[in-house]
């Protein structure tokens, strides 16, 4: 996918030229957005900052003495995977923010070689009220892996203005969560069937037979339409992900999730 969204994009900067080189006055929209990428170095900068600091502004830092028992979790969950160094090698800073019901966790860059992690406070509840800190650690594996793996690098971000007109962009970041799962199926395998909590939500999800679940799932004739709709969105849908995260347990992390 990366491949893919990287010709694409010095194609269409290319042409992009050759309109110009013509004389041409008006550019096709993949045009415009082929000469956009041209610039998202030095927008991104900006954009960082103020991304950052309009989030995490609202946020509750995760330290030793604010949620220690997370702290400890992902610290320990840092130290395993690596980010022991400064800069891209050092652990990313970790938020608490307020999801408003919203299951949610995320990771993305402060500064232009330093990454930060949130996780909304809705899903922390399944850690603290439940006591459910494996699923939580699987959460926070996936997040480091999009890290570890670069996926919030700029240079990706370049990609972005063509691949999303061409619609190729949500397959790139589906591809990515895929991998960043099999990260999270790594290091939390036993967590990694508490991502049901995404499609059943944080009271009825260890209600789940996973077993039943799993059944259910095949039992599906998956045609035309269920590709289209997974075509289109930057998460796998639930019986794609799902199906992929139990392959990882029975047979180990190294499997590839469908991407239709």
């Amino acid at each position: 996918m990366l491949i893919v969204g990287s010709l694409t994009t010095l194609g269409a900067f290319a042409l992009a030229l050759t309109f110009i080189a013509r004389g041409e006055t008006e550019l096709p929209e993949w045009a415009m957005a082929g000469l956009t990428a041209l610039f998202i170095p030095v927008l991104a900068v900006f954009f960082i900052r103020f991304a950052f600091w309009n989030t995490m502004g609202n946020a509750v830092p995760v330290t030793p003495k604010q949620f220690p028992e997370l702290h400890q979790l992902y610290a320990e969950l840092g130290a395993e995977m690596g980010f022991t160094g400064e800069k891209l090698h050092s652990l990313p800073q970790l938020y608490v923010i307020n999801g408003n019901g919203e299951l949610n966790a995320a990771a993305a860059k402060c500064q232009v070689r330093k990454a930060y992690l949130q996780i909304n406070s809705d899903l922390l509840d399944i850690a603290y009220e439940l006591g459910d800190f494996r699923t939580v650690r699987f959460v926070l594996a996936h997040e480091l892996g999009h890290v570890k793996l670069r996926h919030v690098s700029i240079w990706r971000m370049i990609l972005t203005p063509v691949n999303t007109i061409l619609t190729l962009r949500p397959s790139i970041t589906r591809a990515q969560e895929y991998s960043a799962d099999r990260v999270g199926c790594y290091y939390e395998p036993e967590g990694a069937r508490g991502m049901a909590v995404l499609y059943a939500g944080k009271r009825m999800y260890q209600r789940v037979d996973s077993e039943e679940y799993y059944d259910s799932i095949r039992a599906h004739r998956i045609g035309f339409w269920f590709k289209v709709a997974n075509y289109f969105a930057d998460h796998a849908l639930g019986f794609r992900r799902m199906a992929a995260i139990e392959q990882a347990s029975a047979i180990g992390w190294n499997v590839h999730g469908k991407m239709l």
